[in-house]
C-alpha cells in the first residue's frame, strides 16, 4: 500500500495545479476586462491598463487589492512632483534631470516599506524623463494623467474579478499545505517527548535543508522572502516562521537526542516532556485552528514561565543542583522553541484576518507586523543609486548612440536597479527575453488570425489565451518565472496601440523588446563594473566572516565568564539561511563565477558548526561554574588559539582570490580534545552536586567542530582548484 505522506503529497499538488490554472483564468480574466474598458473609453496609451492589471496579480501577490490602493496613492504623489519639477526647471534640462533622479532616488528608499508601490512610483517619474525629451513639457504632463487612469482601470478590473469570481484559491493551497506543516511539526513535538521519557539514545532523522513545503508558493505568496527576513508581509512571516521552528527542533534532536539520557537527570527530562507535550498540544490547536478557518487563543503566558517555577519545587523536592538544571532549561533552546511558537500564533491569527475580512483584513494584517526594516540601509542606497546611474547610461546611449528602446528601458531599468547581484540580473535578463520571445510568437499568429477575421471577441479571446498561459508559467515554473512574466507583460503591446485595439500593430512590442535588451545590458554594466555584487563573491565573504566571528566565540568562551556566554554568532545562522539563494543565482553566471554543487557540503558543515555550538551554551546554562569545569578548559586552553588559528586560514580560503587560494594547505586539525579529557579526568575528583558526563559532552562538541572545520577546509580546497582552472 502506498503511504499516507505521498498520498498526501499527491493530493496538494492536484490541488496546487487546480488552484493555479484557477488564478491565471481570473488573471486573463483581469487583463481582458481592462482591455475591454480601455476601448471603452478610447484611453490613451490604452496598452498600460491590461500590463498593470497582470503586474498585480504577479507581482502584487498576495494582497492585489492593497497594492493597488497603496501604488494608485504613491502614483499620485510621485507625479505631482515629477509635473513641479518639470513645470519649473523645463527651460533648465540639466536641473530638471538633476532633481527628477534625486527625487527617484528618495522613491527607492521606500521599497524597504513599500516594495511594489515604491517600484512603481520611481518608474513613473523614470518615464517621465524619456517622455519629455520625446514629446515636450505637454506630452510629459499628459502621460502623467494617462499612466494614472490606466493604472486606475487596472486596478478596478482586478478587484473586480479577484472579489466576484471564485476566493483566492493559491491561498486555499498555501492553507492546505500549512495545516500539513501543522501536523508534521506536532508530530515531532510528540516523538521528541516520548524519546525524553525513555532511557535510550536515540536520534531523529530530519533534514531542514530540504525541508521545503511553501517552494512551489514562495515567489507568489511570499515575494518579500528575497528582500531579507523582517517583512510585513503575513505569508512571508507565516513562512518564516514555520521554517524557524522547524530549525529549533532540529537543533533539539540533533543537539540533544544523542547525549539526553547519560546528560540529563530523569527529573529534568521530564520537565523537558511535559513543555514539548504542550507545544505539541498548541501545535494541535494551529492545525484545528486552520481547518475551522478560526483564530487560536495566544501561547499561555505560563508556558515560557513553567521553565522558572519548576526551580521552586527543585528547591523544595531535590535541592539546588535541579534549581540550576532548570534555570539551564528555562534559557535553552526549548526557551527559543516556545518563542518560535508565539511568533507562529500570531502569524496564524493575522493571516486568517488577512483572509477573512478582504481589503480592511489586509491592512489589518499588515498592521500586526510592523516591518521594522529601517528606511535607508544598505540595499536601499545601492538600489537607489544604481537606478540613477542606469537611467543616466540609458539616456547617453540613446541621445548620443542611437539605441533603440525609447521610454520603455526606464520600465526594466527600475525593477533591475533593485536586484541583489548579477546572477540575479542575468536570470531576468536571459529568461526574460525567453519569455519576451515566446510573447512575441504568440502575437504574430494572433495577429495573423485577427487580420482574417476582426472581430474584437476574437481579439479579447486571444488576449485571454495568452494571458492565461504567461500566468500558469510564472506559477508553475519559479525558477523560469520571469518569462512568464515578461510574456504576459509583453502581450498587450502587440494588441493595442494607444487609442484601441489595433490589429497586426508590432511596433510596441519591438519597442519593449529591444527595450528589455538595452535596459538589461545596461543595468549588467552597472551590477558587473560600476558597483559589482557577484553572488559567489557575496557569499564566500559571507562564510569568511562567519568563520571569524566563529573563532570570536570560541576565544570568548575560553576567556570570559561562562555564564554570559551567547553561543553561536548570528553570522553563522545567516549565511546557512541565505546560501541556497546565493548559489541558485550564481547558476546564471559564467566561468569561475558559476556555482559549484559543492558548496552544499560547506554549507552542512557550517550547519553542523552551528549544531555544536547550540549544544555547548545549552550545557554550559545547566550548572554554575564549578571546579571540574575549570579544570576541563585549563587542560585543553590551546584550543582557542588553535581554533583561531584554523579558522582564519579557512577563512581566507573564502576570502582570497580562488587563483591564491588553491596553493593553499588544506588545514589539518584533530585536537583530539576527549581523549585529552579521558586522559586528565582522573586528576580531580568532582563533587556530589557535579555531573562528571557534561565535560565529555562538551569535548566530543568541540571535537565535531573541529572535524566540520577541517572537511569545510578540505572542500573549499577543492573549490578552488576547480574555480582557477577555468
Amino acid at each position: 500500500m502506498a503511504s499516507t505522506a505521498a498520498q498526501s503529497e499527491r493530493l496538494y499538488d492536484a490541488s496546487l495545479r487546480q488552484g493555479q490554472v484557477r488564478h491565471a483564468v481570473k488573471t486573463a480574466l483581469s487583463c481582458c476586462l481592462a482591455t475591454a474598458l480601455s476601448l471603452f473609453f478610447r484611453l490613451p496609451s490604452g496598452q498600460f491598463a491590461p500590463v498593470f492589471a497582470y503586474l498585480l496579480m504577479t507581482i502584487g501577490m498576495p494582497s492585489p487589492r492593497l497594492n493597488w490602493l497603496l501604488t494608485q496613492l504613491v502614483l499620485v504623489g510621485s507625479a505631482a512632483v515629477s509635473a513641479l519639477v518639470l513645470v519649473a526647471f523645463a527651460a533648465a534640462p540639466f536641473l530638471h534631470l538633476a532633481f527628477t533622479l534625486l527625487w527617484i532616488f528618495v522613491c527607492v528608499l521606500f521599497t524597504n516599506w513599500i516594495p511594489l508601490p515604491a517600484t512603481l512610483g520611481a518608474m513613473v517619474s523614470a518615464l517621465g524623463i524619456f517622455v519629455f525629451i520625446q514629446g515636450g513639457v505637454g506630452g510629459a504632463l499628459s502621460f502623467y494623467v494617462a499612466y494614472w487612469v490606466n493604472f486606475l482601470v487596472a486596478g478596478f478590473s482586478v478587484v473586480v474579478v479577484h472579489t466576484l469570481v471564485w476566493e483566492m484559491n493559491t491561498r486555499r493551497v498555501f492553507l492546505e499545505r500549512l495545516a500539513a506543516v501543522y501536523g508534521r511539526l506536532e508530530e515531532e513535538c510528540r516523538y521528541a517527548a516520548r524519546w525524553m521519557r525513555s532511557s535510550e539514545t536515540v536520534s531523529m532523522e530530519t533534514s531542514p535543508e530540504e525541508w521545503a513545503p511553501f517552494r512551489a508558493l514562495r515567489h507568489l505568496l511570499a515575494p518579500e522572502l528575497r528582500r531579507g527576513r523582517d517583512t510585513a508581509n503575513p505569508f512571508a512571516r507565516m513562512i518564516l516562521a514555520c521554517r524557524s521552528l522547524n530549525l529549533r527542533l532540529w537543533f533539539f534532536s540533533r543537539v540533544i537526542a544523542p547525549l539526553a539520557p547519560a546528560a540529563l537527570p530523569v527529573g529534568v527530562r521530564l520537565r523537558m516532556a511535559r513543555l514539548l507535550d504542550r507545544c505539541a498540544e498548541h501545535l494541535h490547536a494551529l492545525l484545528d485552528g486552520i481547518l475551522r478557518r478560526k483564530q487560536v487563543p495566544p501561547v499561555d503566558t505560563d508556558l515560557l514561565e513553567e521553565a522558572a517555577s519548576v526551580r521552586l519545587e527543585a528547591s523544595l523536592q531535590r535541592g539546588e543542583g535541579d534549581v540550576l538544571l532548570a534555570h539551564g532549561i528555562d534559557r535553552s533552546i526549548l526557551h527559543r522553541l516556545i518563542q518560535g511558537l508565539q511568533t507562529l500564533t500570531t502569524c496564524h491569527n493575522a493571516l486568517l484576518a488577512n483572509l477573512r475580512a478582504g481589503l480592511a483584513g489586509e491592512l489589518i494584517a499588515r498592521r500586526a507586523f510592523p516591518s521594522g526594516r529601517r528606511l535607508v540601509d544598505v540595499d536601499s542606497v545601492r538600489a537607489g543609486v544604481k537606478l540613477v546611474l542606469i537611467l543616466l547610461l540609458l539616456l547617453a546611449e540613446e541621445r548620443g548612440l542611437g539605441f533603440p528602446g525609447g521610454s520603455q528601458v526606464a520600465f526594466f531599468a527600475t525593477f533591475f536597479a533593485s536586484t541583489g547581484n548579477l546572477g540575479r540580473q542575468n536570470k531576468t535578463d536571459l529568461v526574460g527575453l525567453a519569455g519576451l520571445l515566446g510573447g512575441f510568437v504568440f502575437g504574430v499568429v494572433a495577429a495573423f488570425l485577427t487580420s482574417r477575421l476582426p472581430e474584437f471577441p476574437l481579439l479579447l479571446a486571444l488576449v485571454f489565451l495568452g494571458e492565461f498561459l504567461a500566468s500558469l508559467a510564472y506559477q508553475r515554473l519559479p525558477r523560469y518565472g520571469a518569462a512568464g512574466l515578461q510574456g504576459g507583460l509583453a502581450l498587450p503591446f502587440a494588441y493595442l496601440a494607444t487609442t484601441g485595439p489595433e490589429w497586426g500593430s508590432f511596433s510596441g512590442a519591438t519597442t519593449r523588446f529591444w527595450g528589455l535588451v538595452v535596459a538589461g545590458f545596461s543595468a549588467v554594466v552597472v551590477h558587473a563594473y560600476l558597483w559589482p555584487v557577484l553572488p559567489m563573491r557575496q557569499l564566500r565573504a559571507s562564510i569568511a566572516a562567519a568563520l571569524r566571528d566563529t573563532a570570536a566565540r570560541l576565544g570568548q568562551l575560553f576567556a570570559g565568564p561562562r555564564s554570559t556566554w551567547e553561543g553561536p554568532p548570528p553570522s553563522l545562522d545567516d549565511v546557512v539561511i541565505r546560501a541556497r539563494d546565493l548559489l541558485d543565482d550564481a547558476r546564471y553566471l559564467p566561468g569561475p563565477e558559476h556555482t559549484d554543487s559543492a558548496y552544499d557540503g560547506i554549507v552542512g558543515c557550517l550547519q553542523e558548526i552551528d549544531a555544536n555550538l547550540e549544544y555547548v551554551h545549552f550545557l554550559l546554562g545547566l550548572e554554575k561554574e564549578h571546579p571540574l569545569r575549570q579544570h576541563f578548559f585549563q587542560v585543553i586552553a590551546d584550543y582557542p588559539a588553535q581554533a583561531s588559528s584554523n579558522l582564519e586560514r579557512v577563512a581566507r580560503q573564502f576570502q582570497q582570490p580562488p587563483a591564491s587560494a588553491a596553493r593553499m594547505e588544506p588545514v589539518r586539525w584533530e585536537p583530539d580534545v576527549s581523549g585529552r579529557w579521558e586522559d586528565a579526568a582522573g586528576d580531580v575528583v568532582p563533587g556530589t552536586e557535579v555531573d562528571p558526563w557534561r565535560p565529555a559532552v562538551i569535548a566530543r562538541c568541540l571535537d565535531q567542530i573541529a572535524r566540520a572545520i577541517e572537511k569545510t577546509s578540505s572542500i573549499a580546497g577543492e573549490i578552488n582548484l576547480r574555480t582557477s582552472s577555468r
